[in-house]
């Protein structure tokens, strides 16, 4: 007897589903799920596409995963621990200070930003640069010669000069190789506004601009593919920071932003 109950309540069912495909309900309410889940589908996936592209623009706009700012040469410890661990570093070195045209070119002065970059330059990000103001930058891998310094095209306007011409930083020349046209890890200071000067590492001390008393603030850059050593050195770096065992230096990651915009930086400044 249950046998045949569950045979009829099974055909029951059949009869009951079947009517409601052809009176076009059930058609209609499956044709709603699908849309409802191809509609979260797509937007979960176009969320993490979001999401991973704002992450690679920041690591280029900081210019490496993590970091290391001072107001004096990078302490030793991080670059052996960035050693360590297998990550691409670069060191920079920027300053505010006077460029100058040639007497050939009217001698005209003008602040700039100066920055001096290694081979390594950048770990994150890639820089563009254009032989000609009016070019589309193109993405390179080099920095500049020795001898050579590329800068921001409002410069050249300023000065009056073009490219091929001579520069003068300091107590050294050089000639200017090519127009910037995107540079990582700008930054939003109050000097990020005067034009970009970039030299090769090698050349900074022929400038003689780098004294005693200069304000220059240094940067290392680490970069890396593996997230655990990535995230080994910001530990590192953090705890060294935090347990103030090394002085005037700050750690900057994509978790922190730019240190500026803070508000642990700002109290750190104030107190």
């Amino acid at each position: 007897m249950s046998n045949v109950t569950s045979i009829s309540a099974g055909a029951l069912g059949w009869r009951t589903l079947w009517r409601d495909l052809r009176a076009g309900e059930l058609r209609l309410l499956i044709v709603a799920v699908t849309l409802a889940v191809a509609a979260l589908t797509s937007v979960g996936f176009f969320s993490d596409r979001l999401q991973s592209g704002l992450q690679r623009d920041a690591l280029q706009l900081l210019g490496g995963d993590i970091v290391i700012v001072s107001d004096n040469a990078t302490p030793e410890r991080f670059v052996q621990e960035a050693a360590r661990l297998g990550l691409k570093s670069s060191s920079t070195l920027s300053f505010p200070t006077m460029a100058r045209a040639s007497d050939a070119q009217g001698g005209a002065s003008k602040l700039v930003a100066l920055k001096s970059v290694d081979a390594s330059y950048p770990p994150r990000g890639q820089l563009q640069v254009a032989t000609q103001a009016a070019q589309p930058g193109s993405g390179t891998t080099e920095i500049p010669a020795a001898g050579e310094v590329w800068v921001d095209a409002p410069l050249l306007d300023a000065l009056a000069i073009g490219v091929g011409d001579a520069l003068l930083l300091g107590d050294a020349t050089f000639k200017v190789g090519r127009i910037i046209v995107q540079e990582p890890d700008r930054g939003a200071g109050f000097i990020s506004f005067a034009p970009r000067a970039l030299i090769n590492a090698q050349d900074l001390n022929a400038t003689g601009l780098v004294q005693p008393a200069s304000r220059i603030t240094y940067r290392f850059a680490v970069a890396g593919e593996a997230p655990r050593a990535v995230q080994q050195f910001k530990d590192f770096a953090t705890r060294l920071t935090d347990a103030h065992e090394v002085r005037g230096v700050r750690v900057e990651s994509l978790e922190s932003g730019r240190p500026r915009c803070t508000r642990r930086w700002c109290e750190h400044r104030i107190f």
